[in-house]
């Protein structure tokens, strides 16, 4: 975790990622679309930022990202503004994680507030074939005891399945 809210190294990981699918011929080949949803909007925007660097460089990705010549152009939103949007593959770019001490805060964005299960929710339904997961934190780093909140207990959970898959459930 950096200094205002952002993961740097997450955000250029996920920008190779984006990057890399982008440029796979069977993206276009398949009609394939393409969202990344942070936690927060300062996340959101050092990935816009960071996406807006390699499109320059990158001339053949501008069309994935124009409404005009893509049926569904790439976005980069964050939980408070994605509802509604759906895309087949939906990369989820976490941004918290631990500090340089190893630390880990118990605020976990919005999901401290009240109905924040609900906006967890909301991210992480907007995938329609796969979800990719971008985190520095691990879900044992999570210490529920520091806080009551469902959001927080879920994204817990919701970390354990995208760690481990179905084993997690059980």
């Amino acid at each position: 975790r950096g200094t205002g809210r952002v993961n740097l190294e997450e955000a250029r990981a996920v920008v190779v990622e984006v990057v890399r699918r982008l440029k796979d011929p069977s993206f276009a080949d398949d009609q394939r679309s393409l969202g990344v949803v942070t936690f927060n909007g300062e996340q959101q925007r050092l990935i816009e930022n960071l996406l807006d660097q390699q499109r320059r460089s990158l001339p053949e990705l501008e069309q994935f990202f124009d409404p005009a010549r893509w049926h569904e152009p790439v976005f980069v939103k964050n939980l408070e503004n994605v509802q509604g949007d759906e895309r087949d593959i939906v990369i989820f770019s976490v941004a918290v994680g631990p500090d340089h001490t190893g630390r880990v805060t118990a605020t976990v964005s919005s999901l401290n507030k009240q109905g924040g299960h609900r906006r967890l929710h909301v991210a992480i339904t907007r995938a329609r074939r796969e979800m990719i997961v971008f985190a520095s934190l691990r879900p044992e780093q999570i210490d529920l005891s520091r806080t009551k909140a469902r959001g927080v207990r879920d994204f817990k959970h919701f970390l354990e399945y995208a760690q481990r898959g179905a084993r997690a459930l059980a």
